[in-house]
């Protein structure tokens, strides 16, 4: 989908807030409506072509990677947790 992935954090952000993830509040599925899962879709894109290999998105949209460590340090996982959806009266269209 992307040609190039060095994009700054800035142009990043900009893309991702304009891809319409509106949720549905009459929606009784998860998620709410199947375009939330566009931007989880672009994010596992990103990731695998940053060389993360085990970037997934499940049925759900949640997007699952692991980042191997940098140090022979003893250190804790971390997690990254982000909600991805919008609300229902903010969708994302037209956001330059």
């Amino acid at each position: 989908m992307f040609a190039e992935y060095n994009f700054t954090a800035a142009e990043r952000f900009m893309r991702y807030v304009q891809i319409d993830t509106q949720s549905n509040p009459l929606s009784d599925t998860q998620p709410s409506s199947e375009k939330q899962k566009d931007l989880s879709s672009i994010l596992v894109e990103e990731l695998k072509a940053m060389g993360i290999t085990d970037a997934e998105m499940d049925e759900w949209g949640y997007v699952y990677a692991t980042l191997p460590s940098n140090t022979d340090k003893d250190v804790p996982v971390l997690c990254f947790c982000a909600h991805m959806d919008t609300a229902p009266d903010a969708s994302g269209t037209g956001v330059a």
